[in-house]
């Protein structure tokens, strides 16, 4: 018996079941990309741990930790640090805000232009490539159990995802993340235990595992600060972060369910970079580091137990997947379309235009997927320009009341600009793009902004400050409606 096969097909009859339950909770687009507000602590935390544990910080650190060993848990460490922060400070604000997505703070503090080239960046820049990577994570794992070729697991993987979307929407997706992340969790310590008993223990993988895997510095200083860099201020503006917050029943339940999910997701990265380590044993040299993980299941276990683990990430990378596909809606369907095309339109036209997003991206994370060839390249410059261009603005509009729409336009700009011509210039002095990148956008912002003038249509306040001069509207309550200062 392929056991294999049973746990995708058994998976999919289960997944298929909640999204049609789910189904019948959609009647709004509030109830379609935000669970009506209404999602508490348990979903919440396991959306953000199978969000963000997919092909990244699992697969990506299992291979990495078999590339470079524990150094590459400098990411970790830095995408957990940046979010706590960020999220302990900013997440009342942001709740008693009401923010759908990143860009609608734009709008409301800088007026609704400064909000276009955000939008744009969002939506197209990151979420979509995104999507298109955790296809080809889906793809990987199908292969490594079955044998369907490639391009049939893209497309596979896509078909399921978009009728899951369609379907379901935002209520789906954070009850099968809830439950999965159990067993993903279980797999990943499971795993580790068994795969170093299967390698010979933890003293024959001490001894004979190279000194630089087990040095956390071993590739240096520079190094170590392009990769904290690169997946640490892109987490301040991590518009699924927002979303999850506001969609939270109370502002306690966001902020603990996503500052717990964050820490457990930094926990399994380690203990997948742990897993790549060991199995450094079981592979030799130049073997595909993105197939470590899978590879090493199917060794470790038999199909009937390796089955359910390998299932359950091919669960996470979908609702990750999903997760993508409706933030990504949003933008298009909130800060586009009713932004920019029709601003008086209804409940029920928003609804079908964020279904016709959703579609709409599933068909070009396909295009990216199918023919794009160093994918995770394309997401590494995706979390560099989206932190590069919107980073500072998205502090200012908190904490600084003097930034103006034209220092944010500017800003914004500029950053895309230095941070693409750093990169075409070859990274001198090897310093990853982001860096000059969040500088130039920083420094002009500052100085742009104290040489003109407020416009009309911005709201001069810094809200950050502005919620703490009004506590009284930051009880711990469901958020009922738009709230601003």
């Amino acid at each position: 018996m392929n056991w294999y096969l049973v746990w995708i097909v058994g998976f999919l009859l289960l997944l298929f079941a909640v999204s049609v339950r789910s189904a019948r909770t959609v009647r709004t687009a509030d109830d379609y990309v935000m669970a009506d507000f209404r999602l508490g602590f348990f979903p919440i935390c396991g959306s953000v741990i199978a969000t963000v544990t997919g092909s990244a910080a699992l697969i990506g650190s299992a291979g990495k930790g078999f590339e470079m060993g524990i150094s590459y848990f400098i990411t970790a460490i830095s995408f957990t640090l940046f979010t706590v922060v960020a999220v302990l400070v900013l997440g009342p604000t942001i709740r008693g805000l009401r923010l759908y997505t990143v860009p609608e703070l734009f709008a409301r503090r800088f007026g609704r232009l400064s909000a276009l080239v955000p939008a744009l960046i969002i939506g197209f820049l990151y979420m979509t490539p995104t999507f298109g990577m955790q296809l080809v994570g889906m793809s990987a794992i199908l292969s490594s159990i079955t044998e369907l070729p490639s391009f049939w697991g893209i497309v596979l993987g896509f078909a399921v995802t978009l009728a899951f979307t369609l379907i379901g929407g935002m209520p789906s997706v954070a009850w099968t993340d809830a439950v999965q992340t159990v067993v993903i969790v279980a797999g990943v310590v499971i795993t580790l235990v068994m795969g170093i008993a299967y390698v010979g223990g933890p003293g024959a993988v001490v001894e004979a595992t190279p000194e630089r895997l087990l040095s956390f510095g071993s590739i240096g200083f520079t190094e170590l600060l392009n990769w904290f860099l690169v997946f640490g201020p892109f987490y301040i503006v991590w518009q699924t972060t927002w979303q999850r917050l506001t969609a939270a029943r109370t502002t306690t339940v966001g902020i603990s369910a996503v500052v717990t999910g964050f820490v457990i997701s930094g926990l399994i990265a380690l203990l997948a970079i742990f897993i790549g380590i060991a199995a450094v044993q079981a592979f030799p040299a130049g073997t595909d580091p993105d197939t470590i993980y899978t590879s090493f299941v199917a060794a470790v276990f038999p199909g009937s137990i390796g089955g359910l683990f390998m299932v359950s990430l091919l669960a996470a990378l979908l609702t990750g997947a999903t997760s993508f596909l409706l933030s990504g809606a949003i933008n298009i369907s909130k800060d586009i379309y009713q932004g920019w095309v029709d601003p008086t339109a209804d409940d029920q036209k928003i609804l079908r235009v964020s279904r016709l997003s959703v579609g709409f991206m599933a068909v070009l994370g396909l295009l990216i997927a199918l023919w794009v060839e160093d994918i995770i390249g394309i997401y590494q410059v995706a979390l560099s320009f989206t932190a590069s261009a919107l980073v500072a603005p998205v502090l200012a509009a908190m904490f600084w009341e003097r930034a103006t729409k034209t220092g944010v336009v500017v800003s914004t700009v500029a950053a895309l600009a230095a941070t693409l011509l750093w990169r075409l210039a070859g990274q001198p002095f090897g310093l990853h793009e982001i860096a000059p990148g969040l500088v130039a956008s920083a420094v002009l912002l500052v100085v742009v902004s104290l040489l003109t003038s407020h416009s009309r249509d911005e709201q001069v306040t810094a809200y950050f400050h502005a919620f703490r001069r009004d506590r009284d509207r930051q009880d711990d309550v469901p958020v009922e409606g738009p709230v601003a200062p």
